[in-house]
């Protein structure tokens, strides 16, 4: 196979992997809002009259524990951490647990620039900023049993479930620490190892770059993709470039045979019994099946180089690979003698809070905006707004694209409901004419759709 394994460590190390300085910064938000829950409660007591003691002990989760969280090109990060309380100090229902969690950041956050309000989701209390960054903060109780054993409790929709919350990161720390072979170590053919230890976690880091690549794919977020990875991960002891296609035609073949994911610490626990995460699987499956053919250049004896890195362009469409998806060739935006004003409400015809620019930082969904177009057009005069949205979401709700003619003097709603780039056209039309045309484009983050 055409050997890239040296651009492949120049892509990690410069495009993939997160680096120190990013990690002490996310470590920073994290910390930050720790002390917000702590504060929160603190103010929430004085204000009902009663004491609610914090949280007395927290846990790393998820792609930050397990440092597997990638580079992102617009700041869309999330952390995960688990935040324990003594069981005494939290409402009885888990829900209610949540909303206490909740009530405690959202006191402290008043008259602070977010993008939302802070959120008791499902699984866990989401905290959204307005660069991008979100932390979801997964709440536990601790107890002891009738024969004194502590029993630390999730509190996950409605009920509270017994639950390590270190259980999957110990999981996948072992996995890696099995699969890595000493670089002293020769293997029964004789080769030497010549890939430095923890090829599985850069594995896990590129599949998930992958699945990341375009802003409008809906594919499996990371506990998903690194379970699988685990799964069908092929070791190469000289190249993380033979290592990851061959890992990438094992996981396309798994996906052919189930797309089924099993809790590796939770047996009988399947990631994906929602439809929702089942259809991301599946789309994971598809994209596999388009893009995985692009690599067969590279066992071909006359490969070139270009012809090499072409390939790994399609795998992940970064600048790295090819100038071709530039990003300054894609921002031909607008038009002389309009302005397009797009501004975030937290309701639809609700107060405006904070202005949005074409084309930055991912919006989380259930967020409204409110666009306004501003032309060196004398009135009267109508508003065309055109949507078109991209993706695996929008396609299939079937809203891939809508028009919509306003007066001058009225405003546009639309609220963010798709991950994706999606773009809003503004024509000015007067006479029956377009005398100006502008666009705007809204990057939407994963989630679940508010409403």
């Amino acid at each position: 196979m055409f050997d890239v394994s040296k651009e492949l460590t120049a892509f990690y190390d410069k495009h993939v992997r997160l680096g120190t300085t990013l990690r002490n910064n996310l470590g920073g938000y994290r910390d930050l809002n720790l002390q917000r829950i702590t504060d929160g409660l603190k103010l929430l007591g004085d204000k009902n009259g009663v004491v609610y003691k914090t949280w007395v002990d927290y846990k790393n989760q998820g792609s930050y524990a397990m440092h597997t969280l990638n580079q992102c090109v617009h700041t869309d990060y999330d952390i995960d951490v688990g935040v324990i309380f003594e069981k005494d100090d939290l409402p009885v229902g888990a829900a209610d647990a949540r909303m206490r969690v909740r009530d405690a950041l959202q006191e402290k956050m008043k008259g602070t620039n977010f993008t939302k309000d802070s959120d008791a989701r499902k699984n866990a209390v989401t905290v959204w900023y307005a660069d991008g960054y979100h932390i979801d903060f997964a709440v536990y109780r601790r107890r002891n049993d009738w024969m004194g054993n502590t029993v630390i409790e999730h509190a996950g929709g409605d009920e509270w479930t017994a639950r390590d919350p270190m259980a999957y990161t110990n999981w996948f720390t072992k996995q890696v620490d099995s699969n890595s072979l000493p670089t002293s170590f020769q293997t029964m053919l004789g080769t030497t190892v010549k890939v430095p230890k923890g090829q599985l976690r850069r594995i896990v880091r590129f599949v998930k770059a992958f699945s990341r690549s375009r802003s409008a794919w809906a594919l499996p977020g990371g506990i998903i993709i690194s379970s699988l990875v685990c799964e069908v991960y092929k070791q190469n002891p000289t190249r993380d470039d033979v290592a990851l296609v061959d890992t990438l035609k094992a996981l396309l073949a798994r996906l052919r045979m189930s797309v089924q994911v099993e809790n590796p610490v939770q047996p009988g626990v399947f990631f994906t019994n929602s439809d929702r995460r089942r259809r991301e699987v599946e789309r994971l499956r598809d994209e596999l099946e388009v893009k995985l053919p692009n690599l067969e250049v590279l066992y071909k004896g006359d490969c070139t180089r270009k012809q090499a890195m072409g390939a790994w362009d399609a795998i992940f469409r970064h600048d790295f690979w090819s100038d071709a998806n530039k990003e300054a060739a894609r921002l031909a935006l607008g038009s002389a003698g309009i302005v397009i004003e797009c501004w975030l409400a937290k309701k639809s015809e609700g107060l405006v809070y904070k202005q949005h620019k074409s084309d930055s930082t991912a919006l989380p969904k259930g967020i409204h905006l409110r666009f306004t177009a501003v032309p060196d057009v004398a009135p009267p005069y109508d508003v065309r707004w055109s949507v078109r949205n991209e993706g695996h979401e929008a396609k299939e709700d079937g809203a891939l694209a809508h028009d919509t003619i306003k007066r001058s003097d009225q405003p546009y709603w639309t609220s963010t409901a798709y991950k994706g780039r999606h773009k809003m056209i503004c024509e000015v039309i007067k006479n029956g004419t377009t005398v100006r045309r502008g666009e705007h484009l809204v990057r939407i983050g994963p989630g679940r759709r508010l409403f």
